[in-house]
């Protein structure tokens, strides 16, 4: 949170309202610092994972097969993958870690120029000067040379969208609407001309309200790395959360200055079974904790303000149950959400939070067992479409996931872990909607059979896929509802308003956390914020 946060009383009990990643997280860290509070879990579904879902299925011929609908991936330069992984070193369960090697296969990536054709991502000489010459380098060459000559904002400080920082510090449309539009595009699916660029592309923001352009923060960064290289200060080597991390938990630094090395030169990990891997095993861990409790298929339909002890809260839940006396609250849940569980006396924070709105992801997964029906030249980790793209199927990108898992190598355990992946098998994952099935702010969602046949239109037309070997694969469609909270320009604005509602509505008795109020929406960060929040109510 933005806001801080006080210490717990000794033996206090919390109530944490969301199974996601999160919340699992965010417990296991509050209940290790903690062992004398009392966690109980709330989560809505069967299982716990959010939307991390590594789905177990079975092919056409009842063949099990695995298919993600969710995240899949982690980038290894993040602090909170350092934290997952040394998680998963304290649980015995390092083995799990796979990586992608810089330069191998998995790690090309391509996006869909206006004509529908797959454009290679710019690796090496000779795939920049074909990005340069192909439609999506438009303007890139003329954008960069002048970035640094062009004015900065006429309102130095106030938030606008990517859309338009970009187009002015480049000089021209081309740079948002063809390479960022789909980078976004696959991060938070929605549109540049409405993403927060305070929120969501911090670096452009950041570098010229700070350096006055990108060309003089790239200058002015190399000079400060040539400088840090010659000191001896040790808190240098750690960043972000990480030197609070080895403090809280009494890690050994070099160890974990050893593990971050090692993760910064892979560009993507992912674990044996899955993503949901992860959150399986906090979720054990967290079975075995005398101090918590989860109750999982049981929704909260109300949070309760308790009339004998205004420091103390209460949640009603689905089947009437009321749970008492918690001295702190956490939700993890998005903000539109949160505010269904709210008191009707609450009617301007609810207000508040309905303020946002939340995309809706539709997941199409293909699977074809015994061929690889890409060419050679498609293999990669996938394709994005940008907005310069006519798009008729309303694609986000799509997901080579076979190529990814054959390319997948053990991290750690090298030569007692071996992952068996069939050689010949086509797996991908379609990502389709977001902004794009709003109207008027609702999310319109098509039919499972007009989902699927427009993604196949798009893997024939895109990728070369004949009709028979589509026709002859086994599909999984999923709805992930408003699962993205929309970062619309002014919501770091929003957020402090909301955490402060909420801290004079309820004082220290609720914190918030997830998607809707972590710096951005990827796995790593969202445990980053929940370590922090743990830690500042342990101590």
């Amino acid at each position: 949170m933005i806001t801080p946060l006080t210490k717990l009383k000794p033996n206090a009990k919390v109530a944490v309202v969301g199974g996601g990643v999160s919340g699992l997280c965010f417990t296991y860290f509050l209940s290790k610092l903690r062992p004398d509070v009392q966690v109980t879990l709330f989560e809505s579904q069967k299982r716990t994972g959010g939307w991390i879902y590594s789905c177990a299925t079975k092919d056409e011929s009842g063949k099990p097969i695995m298919v993600e609908k969710g995240p899949r991936t982690l980038r290894g330069v993040s602090d909170g993958t350092v934290v997952i992984m040394d998680t998963l070193r304290d649980l015995g369960k390092e083995g799990v870690v796979q990586s992608i090697e810089k330069g191998c296969t998995a790690d090309k990536k391509f996006l869909l120029d206006p004509s529908d054709k797959l454009v290679q991502v710019p690796d090496s000489i000779s795939t920049t000067l074909k990005f340069l010459f192909s439609p999506l380098g438009k303007g890139l060459i003329p954008g960069m040379l002048g970035e640094w000559f062009r004015k900065q904002s006429p309102h130095p400080g106030q938030d606008e969208s990517v859309e338009s920082v970009l187009n002015r510090r480049f000089g021209n449309d081309y740079i948002s609407k063809n390479m960022i539009s789909a980078l976004l595009r696959g991060i938070y699916g929605d549109d540049v001309a409405l993403l927060s660029a305070k929120r969501t592309f911090k670096k452009i923001y950041y570098n010229e309200l700070k350096h006055g352009s990108n060309t003089q923060a790239m200058f002015d960064n190399m000079r400060k790395k040539s400088k840090n290289k010659k000191s001896t200060d040790p808190n240098q080597d750690l960043t972000g959360c990480l030197n609070d991390y080895v403090k809280a938990f009494g890690k050994d630094k070099s160890k974990l200055l050893d593990l971050s090395s090692t993760l910064k030169k892979y560009p993507m990990l992912g674990l044996v079974g899955g993503l949901e891997t992860f959150p399986k095993i906090v979720r054990n861990a967290l079975n075995e904790f005398s101090n918590v409790e989860i109750v999982t298929n049981e929704p909260v339909t109300q949070v309760v303000k308790s009339s004998s002890n205004a420091k103390t809260i209460g949640l009603k839940v689905q089947s009437g149950d009321k749970y008492e006396g918690f001295d702190h609250l956490r939700l993890t849940i998005t903000p539109s959400k949160i505010a269904k569980l709210l008191p009707k006396d609450e009617d301007s924070l609810s207000k508040l939070l309905n303020e946002i709105q939340s995309n809706t992801m539709l997941l199409v997964n293909y699977y074809l067992p015994n061929r690889d029906v890409l060419d050679a030249d498609q293999q990669g980790f996938g394709y994005l479409v940008p907005k310069s793209n006519k798009n008729p199927g309303k694609l986000l990108g799509v997901i080579f996931d076979s190529v990814i898992e054959r390319n997948f190598k053990p991290l750690f355990n090298k030569d007692s872990q071996k992952s068996e992946v069939p050689k010949e098998y086509t797996k991908l994952t379609a990502m389709i909607g977001g902004d794009m099935l709003n109207e008027r702010g609702v999310p319109v969602v098509p039919s499972k059979e007009v989902t699927i046949s427009a993604v196949k239109d798009a893997l024939n037309h895109h990728l070369g896929i004949s009709n028979k070997d589509l026709e002859a694969g086994h599909w999984e469609f999923t709805i992930a509802d408003r699962c993205l909270p929309r970062f619309h320009v002014g919501y770091d604005a929003w957020q402090d308003k909301a955490e402060k509602s909420f801290q004079d509505a309820y004082g220290q008795t609720v914190s918030l956390g997830g998607m809707g109020f972590s710096r951005s929406p990827g796995v790593p960060d969202v445990i980053v914020d929940g370590f922090n929040d743990a830690l500042q109510l342990s101590q």
